[in-house]
């Protein structure tokens, strides 16, 4: 099966060590939307794009609307309405240009990309059309290429409010592919977007780029990058471009435009002269750890133009950057860099009024504040550049290093990590075959309002300094660790600002580490730095902890009574459904009249002694059994082939399962089988697939990449469950 990745994809990630972790998550990237994404971005009044220009170049932008503005028409459709471009952009949004969309709730951190082109639009959309079009610009249809999810670690939650009179009227009725193009004459009548909106609005080049433009960027915590891969032909059999039966160029996979959002510290993109040309601004900034798929450096790799979006969060005032980056694999000058980009700017679009924010009574914007800052976020305060580096616009004094280095180090309130604090390792036990149970001791035991209290279901956030990190690792920021022991001289690990972050989710319940200061994980096998825990981490060694984070919790479960809420884990992603059971559990003993009338936990694993928590799991399901009041069910499958044939194992699974769709609690197992829509509707019974599909159920999956698309077809194309009611986490970041 082919790679959905092009081949500047995978030379980066060959480059870097880690092809075989991004093929690992190339199964979350779909050619068509999960009903969970067609139903995400019709709640987003943005979508940040990118797109080219007439000449080729990549340019980031956005799009602003009543929530609505996008709407799915199926999983391989968007059609957009009603929205409002940034004044004098750029890109080009005519029939046949390639796109890519993100949409992120800023409030929750949730995120989804989409890549494909547009098909329809009732007029071209460019610059001139969109600073022209005060009724908002014109209805398109985007069809999807590629939908997948995008990296949420470094995105800061903060209020993105926009004011409704500065948005083109909402569309009054959903829209087809028929009817769409017709829609802006319907809108001709409608209250107009007040002329003036944007404000004022500066086209220059790099020559011409002042001290306003140079204060967003030194001030940002968040930017936008779009970038672009135009395709290569396929190698034929005779070495050259391969043609299809019409002589056409067949072109690999991946041919489109990206975009992808960079967040850091506030100063953590850095301006600095070139060294051929004093007088021009370079834009420095540090590649953190990601998901490993390289779609941005990728495209980099291939052709280096790209543009930026920096937005000014309290005024709406955009910035537009078009130039080339060059990416630097080795540098990991600055803090948490894994590699580092510079970019060239070669021209900008600069608006004063760009995204219209929505403010406050006392005229700040509700986007202004940073409600909580990425606990992902470096630390450590980045070298300094000398005066003559730093570059200085042409209308104003240089930006203030100074500020910028404070910001970076963390000393903002609230930023990057400033609780940052040691535990040790107080114990360690196997809790399954390849997974260990890591005990934590706090400094002090968390109240439920502390910086360090954490819920069921989330994970705790660990970072590994460099100096900590052994130089013969495989591949960067995996590496043989070497642990700061209570018993030597140095009992803290030094912060160097260079590091690495890893997540693991938090196993025991908040009541129980309330009570005694320590938390557990439990750890499995898999890269360099927890086989490095597994060989070599024992009581008395100390770690960093960044904090606690993830939505994945138990109160999508508790928000009103279910009558089945189905739990599915393939593998090691029991750890946050086991947590969530605990807080069902704890919740039911409470008295609780929002717990789910049932709890399917479907645990899939190859091989029975894989199995963690089952020994806990039993013990609930038997107390069900007995009247106990959380009525917990468990049905465990196991993949490895068994030595009868498949269709006896099928069989039996089958029936096993259905013996629990009749009877409170207990435990069923299915050897041999792989999870399934009939084996999910056999578990559940008429009943309980009922109530899935008319909204009294809800389902929480966590596993692999393709575990995880399976379940979620066989849940929500299988057996009707609305997408909404599907919760998933994954471990792809």
């Amino acid at each position: 099966m082919p790679s959905v990745y092009h081949h500047g994809e995978i030379a980066v990630q060959k480059a870097v060590g880690v092809r075989e972790e991004a093929a690992g998550v190339e199964p979350y990237i779909r050619s068509a939307m999960p009903a969970q994404h067609s139903q995400f971005f019709g709640t987003q009044n943005l979508l940040f794009i990118g797109a080219r220009d007439a000449s080729g170049q990549p340019w980031a932008s956005a799009l602003a609307g009543h929530p609505g503005f996008i709407t799915a028409l199926d999983s391989k459709l968007l059609a957009l309405t009603g929205y409002r471009r940034l004044p004098g952009d750029p890109a080009l949004l005519t029939k046949g240009s390639q796109v890519g969309g993100l949409g992120i709730e800023f409030a929750t951190r949730r995120r989804n990309r989409v890549n494909g082109r547009v098909t329809a639009v009732r007029a071209p959309a460019s610059a001139d059309g969109a600073d022209g079009d005060v009724n908002g610009s014109p209805p398109l249809l985007m069809s999807v290429d590629l939908s997948f999810g995008n990296c949420p670690k470094y995105i800061q939650v903060r209020d993105v409010k926009l004011d409704p009179s500065q948005l083109p009227p909402p569309p009054k009725q959903p829209f087809s592919p028929t009817t769409l193009l017709a829609a802006a004459a319907a809108a001709k009548g409608a209250r107009p977007v007040s002329a003036d909106s944007g404000g004022r609005v500066l086209r220059g080049s790099w020559a011409e780029l002042g001290a306003a433009q140079a204060a967003i960027i030194a001030a940002a915590d968040t930017f936008f990058i779009a970038t672009g891969y135009n395709g290569r032909t396929k190698t034929g059999s005779d070495g050259g471009g391969a043609q299809d039966e019409d002589g056409q160029d067949v072109f690999e996979a991946g041919v489109g435009c990206d975009v992808s959002h960079r967040g850091g510290p506030p100063g953590f993109v850095r301006m600095e002269r070139s060294a051929a040309a004093p007088d021009r601004p370079l834009l420095r900034w540090a590649d953190f750890v990601g998901n490993n798929m390289f779609q941005t450096l990728g495209n980099l790799a291939t052709d280096p133009r790209c543009g930026l979006l920096f937005v000014d969060w309290a005024s709406g005032a955009t910035l537009q950057l078009a130039g080339t980056a060059v990416v630097d694999l080795a540098d990991r000058s600055l803090p948490g860099a894994q590699r580092t980009v510079t970019f060239q700017v070669e021209s900008f679009v600069y608006a004063e009024r760009g995204l219209p924010l929505a403010v406050r009574d006392d005229g700040t914007a509700y986007a202004a504040a940073v409600t909580q800052y990425s606990p992902y976020l470096p630390t450590g305060a980045p070298p300094q550049l000398p005066a003559a580096r730093v570059w200085t616009p042409r209308d104003g004094p240089a930006v203030a290093a100074s500020a910028a280095s404070a910001a970076a180090a963390g000393t903002v309130d609230g930023c990057g990590g400033s609780g940052v604090l040691e535990v040790e390792c107080v114990g360690v036990s196997w809790a399954a075959e390849g997974i260990k149970a890591f005990q934590f001791r706090l400094p002090a035991a968390p109240t439920p309002t502390s910086a360090h209290a954490y819920t069921s279901g989330q994970y705790a956030i660990f970072e590994f300094p460099t100096s900590a990190l052994s130089s013969t690792a495989s591949s960067p920021g995996d590496s043989a660790l070497s642990w700061a022991s209570s018993s030597s001289a140095a009992t803290a690990v030094v912060n160097t600002g260079a590091a690495v972050t890893r997540t693991w989710t938090v196993t025991s319940h908040p009541a129980a580490t309330a009570a005694s200061g320590v938390f557990t994980l439990a750890i499995k096998r898999a890269g360099a730095v927890s086989s490095a825990m597994h060989d070599t981490l024992a009581p008395g060694a100390k770690l960093r902890l960044r904090g606690f984070d993830g939505d994945f919790t138990a109160a999508a479960l508790l928000a009103a009574p279910l009558e089945v809420a189905v739990l599915v884990a393939g593998g090691i992603g029991i750890t946050p459904l086991w947590a969530v059971v605990q807080a069902l559990a704890a919740a039911a003993a409470g008295a609780s009249t929002a717990v789910p009338k049932r709890v399917l936990l479907l645990y899939s694993v190859r091989h029975l002694p894989e199995a963690a928590f089952l020994g806990q799991l039993r013990e609930l399901a038997a107390a069900a059994e007995a009247g106990a009041e959380l009525n917990l069910q468990v049905l465990l499958t196991t993949t490895a082939p068994e030595p009868a044939t498949a269709a006896p194992a099928v069989r039996r699974g089958l029936e096993a399962a259905a013996a629990l769709a009749g009877c409170r609690g207990g435990v069923a197992e299915a050897r041999g089988c792989r999870l399934s829509a009939e084996l999910l509707a056999a578990a559940l019974g008429p009943a309980g697939v009922a109530a899935l599909a008319n909204g009294g159920g809800a389902a929480m999956v966590c596993g692999p990449a393709g575990f995880m698309a399976a379940t979620e077809a066989a849940l929500v194309e299988g057996l009707g469950l609305p997408a909404s009611r599907l919760y998933s986490e994954s471990f792809n970041y």
